[in-house]
């Protein structure tokens, strides 16, 4: 179905519509008795209407268009699309989104902003400039973000990358991953064994709890994901262990 665009415009007095130049190009002049003219070079393409009230003018490098005049215009809508910057977004981080309409005048039209979303795996959201932002993950996730715009919709496969923030030798740090999930990082020495042991209070005697227990690898990195209780404080810390 053709969609219309009403454009307002001002007729002239003039019957003839002046020549067109520049370095690039040379429009002949628009009369009345020729119905409006059509030139081209490498470079542009211009289509001019009866009496010079209305034109279009298309570069072809970078494309642009200028619709010069028009009481109004049908397109036809012929693709819809979804790009990004890239793939892969890091988790809690946010990227900017491109919805696009091809239209049958060779012409396209920018979506981002109209477009409903929807999104599935670990996507915190897509706001309403087209701005999607990650989640946390534990692990790099695919996910996937549609748009909706005038009957069309486009989908893009992302993955989600799980970043993992190092902390100096012999530190232990802690990343909150969302509900009650913490993920701790801790960088020892290669081909030693580590325990995480988790305490609730540190008054003396303090009842450190056994968690879990790994071997370091080649580069010393350990990654441990623990349930935080919500009611409670929580404490963790690393031991080495025979």
């Amino acid at each position: 179905m053709k969609s219309a665009l009403f454009l307002l415009f001002g007729l002239t007095a003039n019957a003839v519509a002046a020549g067109q130049s520049s370095d690039n190009y040379n429009a002949q002049v628009n009369t009345f008795d020729a119905g409006g003219l059509l030139s081209t070079s490498a470079n542009y393409s211009n289509d001019g209407s009866v009496g010079g009230f209305g034109g279009l003018v298309t570069a072809k490098t970078s494309q642009e268009t200028n619709r010069t005049g028009y009481a109004g215009q049908l397109y036809e809508v012929t693709a819809f699309t979804l790009t990004a910057p890239s793939n892969k977004l890091n988790e809690a981080s946010s990227m900017p989104l491109s919805a696009v309409q091809f239209l049958d005048d060779g012409t396209v039209s920018a979506a981002s902003t109209f477009a409903q979303w929807s999104f599935s795996g670990p996507i915190a959201g897509v706001n309403a400039a087209g701005i999607v932002t990650a989640a946390n993950v534990n692990q790099d996730t695919p996910a996937m973000v549609q748009a909706y715009f005038e009957g069309w919709s486009a989908s893009l496969n992302l993955t989600v990358l799980d970043v993992v923030v190092l902390p100096g030798f012999n530190q232990l740090s802690s990343q909150f991953l969302g509900g009650n999930r913490m993920r701790l990082s801790y960088v020892g020495s290669n081909g030693i064994s580590y325990a995480l042991d988790r305490s609730y209070n540190l008054a003396p005697p303090a009842n450190w709890i056994p968690q879990i227990t790994n071997l370091a690898g080649a580069n010393g990195l350990l990654i441990f994901t623990n349930l935080a209780n919500p009611t409670t404080n929580n404490f963790w810390r690393i031991r080495s262990v025979p």
